[in-house]
């Protein structure tokens, strides 16, 4: 009778266990003065830079294979200075680095990864930062949730980089896609407001072109959708730029990840 009431209470505790490991626990706000730095900062040359937005599905292809090296290929190809990354693996399955460290590293650029959300005791998921400039100081904010959607843990992050005696600000965020997208693109918005100019809003906003709230935000002439510019029927992915110039830019199709890549290149005004 001990002997099953032992095995009872050890499987019990066993289950706990397990449940208690794969609980997501939200990310916390955190700010900090620096990135992790490449082996050489990029100096600005001129008054442009280009700057991209990636979803990269944890580097996952169409043909159902991993391979990190595939979407750092991509932002190679298109010569990015800046880049705002979405849906990025923790240290855990995918490699023993983040894949923020892994991307920065095979760049040889400064890298931050802003994790939404910790599961088995790692960060498990987030957003990302990649520059080849050095960036001044950085801050992640966590974005309102629902309790009716337990994957709904998401951030923005914002960084300020020097550039030819100015600052540009970046935010790069990535929305749900349940009922809650709405007041979080009302948060990143409001966000993105109130910085200064010249910033640029980036990531995947799970927010489509005619979506109203979007549609107002851009009647104000001082924000332009620069992702418009390049593909007339984008969708979900947006770069949107105040102060800024916009010189030219490109796009990467869906096939190394299952959202396409953008990019901008830019001028300060």
């Amino acid at each position: 009778m001990r002997r099953r009431l032992g095995r009872l209470v050890l499987a019990l505790l066993l289950c706990y266990l397990v449940v208690d490991f794969n609980t997501q626990v939200p990310g916390k706000a955190m700010y900090g003065q620096n990135i992790n730095p490449p082996s050489e900062w990029k100096l600005a040359e001129g008054n442009s830079f280009v700057l991209a937005t990636y979803n990269i599905r944890r580097s996952k292809g169409d043909d159902g294979q991993r391979d990190i090296k595939r979407s750092v290929n991509v932002l190679m190809d298109a010569g990015a200075d800046i880049v705002g990354l979405n849906e990025l693996s923790g240290s855990l399955f995918y490699g023993l680095t983040d894949q923020a460290e892994q991307i920065g590293r095979l760049l040889d650029a400064g890298w931050l990864f802003a994790p939404t959300y910790q599961q088995f005791f790692q960060n498990h998921f987030g957003n990302g930062i990649i520059s080849r400039f050095p960036v001044d100081s950085w801050k992640v904010y966590p974005l309102l949730t629902s309790d009716e959607h337990d994957a709904s843990f998401r951030n923005m992050v914002i960084v300020k980089i020097p550039f030819a005696n100015d600052e540009i600000y970046v935010l790069n965020t990535h929305l749900d896609r349940s009922k809650v997208r709405v007041e979080q693109l009302r948060q990143v918005l409001g966000h993105f407001e109130s910085l200064p100019s010249p910033a640029v809003l980036v990531g995947d906003l799970n927010t489509r072109l005619d979506d109203n709230i979007m549609t107002d935000f851009l009647s104000n002439p001082a924000y332009v959708d620069a992702t418009y510019m390049i593909n007339e029927e984008h969708d979900v992915e947006w770069i949107i730029a105040k102060g800024l110039t916009i010189l030219s830019g490109g796009t990467e199709p869906v096939g190394v990840s299952d959202h396409p890549a953008y990019w901008v290149e830019f001028a300060i005004n």
